[in-house]
């Protein structure tokens, strides 16, 4: 074989290889660590490493049949004569830029090796190759370019079409296929960098890009490994844009009916215009799917022959047979429903342990998130949906028979003049956390007992209606609700200074890494919605960890109080109410943090917030005898418990409270997590210091810190 010139490893480089971000052989994403995963994660195989082979060249206009087809002066014609070979490890068929193929297709043949691809791509300037392959056909099934039982290419920089034609058959833009004899395992397909429109034919198969795994009832089944669909344009096709699919799912005895697909990446594709689906994953184990635009999905071809009746349900960037699928900065425009669904998003039948994060949906037919049946622990976090419309059931659609679903720290916004639900009910159980939802039209939210509600913040229509302990109703102060139209401008969905929504959420196991604009989770408590504010400035009031050995600087009343052992104790339980306070009496908004431990059997400590005077205080306490948390008020003397909840508490052991007062608001953490918050209507009193506080038991307190914003 001879060696590729100068100029042609410079074309590969500059016009096809695109950066390889394919994943590591044994990568898997889960679904309740995944964080971003970016191409500066992931490992492929660079040109500099390709084995030397033949580059074969192919030129519409100047090129002959006749000639060796070895160089760019001696180049092929047609691309029959490309199909008439079968190629090896190294090799490099290029076609020239501007050359149109008109009636003719690829039909490739033979397989590089690991570190030696097979490279498809272009030659020279000017526009792409373009291949028209009109209304031909092989065993009945039209394509422009066809991988066939082959392993190790890359293909790209083409332009592939087929135009309208009068015969019914399934059509795809680029075809890669394992079926009959020599099926098998197959690694190691790239198709970047090529423009597909145009394309028209009879089933849900046909389309843009599809790769299928085909076979019979006795099979062989094929799968693939290392497959990386990057940087495409698919525009104007019926019937689906970006496709994967396994005949194993039609034959439930075949052992590959949920991971016919490893190693997949789907990434900075744009799809548009298409008749049914935009981008779907079947079969797929651990796929990242990331950085695409689908728009238009949904009968919404200009073509005048659609082959398939129009009875259908569609979405546009979506998962079925799935395991631990991460789909993260996508966006989604305009999907319509056709007969139904019409969401950007869907975890489909079989789909478990997914997440869609960190993406972008506005105007989507049928609402934001479609759950199916037969799926199970999957994630919905990080996303913001503008105007996702309801004419299906509502935002959600869930369906009878879905399993667990975590929706956490999403955006919903929606303007006037919508009626279809906020949420929906499930036989499965859904929580919703820390999400942000602005309902100016009439929807309701789903109050069915598998639905739960936590630290969401609600603005607009039906606030009120969720059973959400610790809601809040209140504009969320966005930055410009309403005012994005993509990833580049969802900004406006960031939190401004004051909003409600920061520093008043609840962590979550397994967040994620980051927020929806790439700030690290948590800063401090965390906010509600989509964006993670920086953690604002604060100023330290008082410090004080006892370890100079004394209680400098604190009063206290009641009890035996000493400083043993680096820490503040009270041993006496002869004392109805023991106390010590600290600070300034002129303090108001602060946040008060120690870590306290109850020293006997049914003991009760806590924090004292803007004491007064022993008549007139906050306590944010433990309790032993009743496994609470609670917050009291004390007036006039008068000792009121105004919020509580359950906490395993166990004497013996430090535990970690913080208590925040804001304006008339206070709210208790433990451990880090927020367990109540509480609007005092009357705000008395409105300052004071800080302390511990106890009632006929002993406790104990170490490092306490007070800061201020």
């Amino acid at each position: 074989m001879g060696l590729p010139n100068a100029s042609a490893v410079l074309a590969i480089a500059a016009v096809l290889l695109l950066p390889q971000p394919a994943l590591a052989a044994g990568t898997t994403h889960s679904a309740h660590t995944a964080g971003v995963t970016s191409s500066a994660d992931m490992t492929g195989t660079a040109s500099s490493a390709r084995m030397a082979g033949t580059t074969y060249y192919v030129d519409a206009a100047g090129g002959s049949d006749g000639a060796a087809g070895t160089s760019s002066s001696a180049a092929w014609k047609t691309l029959g004569k490309v199909n008439a070979q079968t190629f090896g490890p190294g090799d490099s068929v290029l076609l020239k830029a501007g050359g149109v193929w008109t009636g003719q297709y690829l039909d490739l043949h033979g397989s590089g090796a690991a570190g030696a691809p097979i490279v498809l791509g272009q030659y020279g300037t000017g526009a792409k190759p373009r291949i028209d392959f009109a209304d031909t056909a092989v065993d009945g099934e039209g394509f422009g370019v066809r991988l066939k039982n082959v392993s190790h290419w890359e293909i790209g920089g083409l332009e592939i079409t087929s135009g309208q034609q009068p015969t019914d058959r399934r059509r795809s833009g680029v075809l890669v296929v394992g079926e009959g004899t020599g099926a098998g395992n197959f690694t190691h397909i790239h198709v970047k960098n090529i423009h597909v429109h145009d394309v028209f034919g009879t089933d849900r198969r046909t389309g843009g890009i599809n790769f299928h795994a085909r076979g019979t009832s006795t099979g062989p089944e094929s799968t693939w490994t290392d497959v990386l669909i990057e940087g495409n344009t698919v525009d104007n096709v019926a019937d689906t844009g970006i496709q994967t699919m396994t005949d194993a799912l039609l034959n439930t005895t075949w052992a590959h009916n949920l991971d016919a697909f490893k190693n997949l990446v789907i990434r900075g594709n744009t799809v548009t215009r298409i008749h049914r689906d935009g981008i779907l994953v079947r079969s797929g184990l651990a796929p990242l799917v990331e950085r695409n635009t689908t728009d238009r999905i949904g009968e919404s071809t200009t073509s005048t022959l659609l082959y398939l009746d129009d009875i259908a349900v569609v979405a546009a960037q979506w998962m079925y047979a799935t395991t631990d699928a991460v789909f993260q900065f996508n966006q989604a425009f305009r999907t319509r429903k056709l007969d139904g669904d019409g969401q950007p998003w869907d975890f489909d039948q079989r789909v478990y342990r997914s997440v869609y994060q960190y993406n972008y949906s506005q105007d989507n037919e049928g609402g934001t998130l479609l759950v199916m049946d037969q799926t199970d622990d999957n994630v919905f976090r990080y996303n913001i949906s503008q105007n996702d419309l309801d004419r299906s059931v509502g935002v959600f659609h869930l369906v009878s028979g879905s399993g667990d679903l975590k929706v956490h720290n999403n955006v919903f916004y929606r303007s006037a003049g919508q009626t279809g639900q906020m949420t929906g009910t499930s036989t499965g159980q859904v929580a919703y956390t820390n999400n942000i939802f602005v309902n100016q039209g009439s929807g309701a939210y789903s109050i069915s007992g598998n639905v739960t509600y936590g630290h969401n913040l609600y603005s607009g229509a039906n606030a009120s209606q969720p059973n959400d302990p610790n809601k809040i109703i209140a504009s969320p102060q966005f930055v410009a609700p309403g005012g994005a139209s993509g990833l580049a401008s969802a900004g406006a969905y960031k939190l401004q200074p004051g909003s409600p929504g920061i520093d008043s959420g609840v962590a979550v196991p397994s967040p994620g890494t980051q927020d929806f604009f790439g700030t690290a989770l948590y800063q401090g408590t965390p906010d509600r919605g989509a964006h993670e504010s920086a953690a604002a400035p604060v100023t330290t009031l008082l410090s004080d960890d006892f370890g100079d050995g004394d209680a400098a600087g604190w009063t206290s009343a009641g009890g035996s109080w000493s400083v043993t052992n680096g820490a503040y104790s009270q041993t006496s339980t002869a004392a109805a109410e023991s106390l010590a306070t600290t600070g300034s009496a002129t303090w108001t908004d602060y946040t008060v943090q120690g870590r306290v431990r109850l020293d006997n059997a049914s003991a009760n400590a806590g924090l004292l917030l803007r004491y007064a005077d022993t008549a007139n205080f906050y306590l944010f306490r433990l309790n032993d005898g009743t496994d609470t948390a609670d917050l009291y008020k004390k007036a006039g003397g008068t000792l009121t418990l105004v919020a509580g909840t359950s906490v395993p508490i166990a004497p013996g052991a430090f535990r970690t409270l913080k208590a925040t007062v804001s304006g008339s608001t206070i709210t208790g953490f433990v451990d880090g997590n927020q367990v109540l918050t509480w609007t005092d209507p009357a705000t008395a009193p409105a300052a004071g210091k800080v302390g511990l506080r106890m009632h006929s038991s002993t406790a104990t307190l170490d490092d306490l810190r007070v800061t201020a914003p």
